[in-house]
């Protein structure tokens, strides 16, 4: 079976059948931070920001030779990199992608930069795609391989470009407005905007991807709280970072040549961490201040309307797991259906298995009728 169709839910009664919106108090905001932190309990969480903080480390030199690119459209001197590099990284490290950089380019070697940069840019977003529709649908979720790694690559491309020209204003933007307007006036002024700059990049990247991810596409409205947070969340990380790396030597002593790539290694697992927290705060931002723009019914809904009733509907059966959807054999997985036929004996355990659930879950059925009619009996005669 599915990993996410043996995940709990996490249940939350904090979400409330009224209709109406709630201002935020700060009293709120202290119930979201439980209600995000809560959803740790459930271990999906628990590895993803490694995974994710993995994808970014294999995808940063990708982005770094892309920025070369971009650069060097511009006419900018890959000296400017070289200085930075040698201000920003270790020896050794430093050393290894001036060689990446001073090296003759060949055909073949940016078809293997590119395949390169597109695998492990769309294996990131193919993590935050099952990341960001696990969240929406409280682990109720149905993985599909070949649908979400299909929409991952060209979100990969978009992260690519966008994570590029983002660095290059930032960091080199004073250069290339100097090279592009001759005028040091728009120097000193994208000089001053370079920093909201990025955290609009950021934004957009952010939301881009919580957005389209998902195999279930809801509002835009819906994801702006996470947006939001999780763009100061990375800004946040990104300068606690840099005074760090200004500040201390101590991981230099302990990790000597590899210090660099534990440094940035960590900045990614806390980048990653701050979007997975972006994610739950729309959940949390839904329910605690009800604006029911997440729920199951909602989430149904928003797929019905995208791809018509009948179309929808199956659509909606294949993603969302029911609590009976384990009984029908036209949803088991690949590996299930591999098992059954080819595994002496599992199709046999598999149906014992499903008999067993089934009588659980008709006896979970039987009892909670019964204290349903009692509840009712006793409203009856209250009144």
């Amino acid at each position: 079976m599915d990993e996410a169709k043996h995940a709990k839910p996490i249940e939350d009664n904090t979400s409330d059948t009224t209709e109406k919106k709630l201002p935020l108090t700060f009293t709120r905001l202290v119930k979201m931070g439980f209600h995000v932190w809560r959803q740790f309990d459930d271990p999906y969480y628990a590895g993803f920001a490694a995974q994710i903080a993995y994808f970014f480390f294999m995808s940063s030199i990708p982005i770094i030779i892309v920025l070369t690119q971009v650069l060097g459209v511009f006419d900018v001197s890959m000296d400017f990199i070289k200085e930075w590099l040698e201000a920003h990284l270790s020896t050794q490290m430093n050393g290894a992608l001036e060689g990446i950089f001073s090296a003759s380019s060949t055909a073949i070697a940016n078809v293997l930069m590119i395949v390169l940069a597109l695998w492990a840019a769309s294996s990131l977003e193919f993590s935050l795609s099952r990341l960001t529709t696990y969240t929406l649908t409280r682990g109720k979720y149905r993985f599909n391989w070949f649908t979400e790694r299909a929409k991952a690559i060209p979100m990969a491309l978009l992260m690519l470009f966008a994570v590029a020209f983002a660095l290059s204003v930032y960091v080199y933007g004073e250069m290339v407005a100097t090279s592009i307007f001759k005028s040091e006036f728009f120097a000193n002024l994208i000089a001053s905007l370079r920093t909201p700059v990025l955290a609009a990049v950021f934004f957009v990247v952010v939301t881009a991807n919580y957005y389209i991810s998902p195999r279930i596409r809801v509002p835009i409205r819906a994801i702006l709280p996470g947006s939001i947070v999780a763009t100061f969340g990375i800004m946040i990380v990104t300068w606690i970072y840099s005074l760090y790396q200004e500040k201390a030597v101590t991981y230099n002593l302990l990790y000597g040549a590899f210090s660099t790539i534990v440094a940035i290694l960590l900045w990614f697992y806390l980048i990653s961490w701050v979007i997975c927290i972006g994610m739950m705060f729309n959940k949390s931002w839904d329910i605690i201040m009800k604006r029911k723009r997440l729920t199951k019914e909602m989430l149904k809904s928003y797929v019905i309307d995208r791809y018509g009733e009948t179309a929808g509907e199956e659509t909606w059966n294949k993603i969302y797991i029911g609590e009976k959807d384990v009984f029908d054999p036209k949803l088991d997985t690949l590996a299930v259906k591999f098992s059954k036929k080819f595994d002496p004996g599992y199709a046999e355990k598999h149906a014992r298995e499903l008999q067993e659930l089934k009588e659980e879950m008709a006896i979970k059925e039987w009892v909670e009728k019964e204290i349903q009619e009692e509840i009712e009996e006793k409203k009856y005669n209250g009144a």
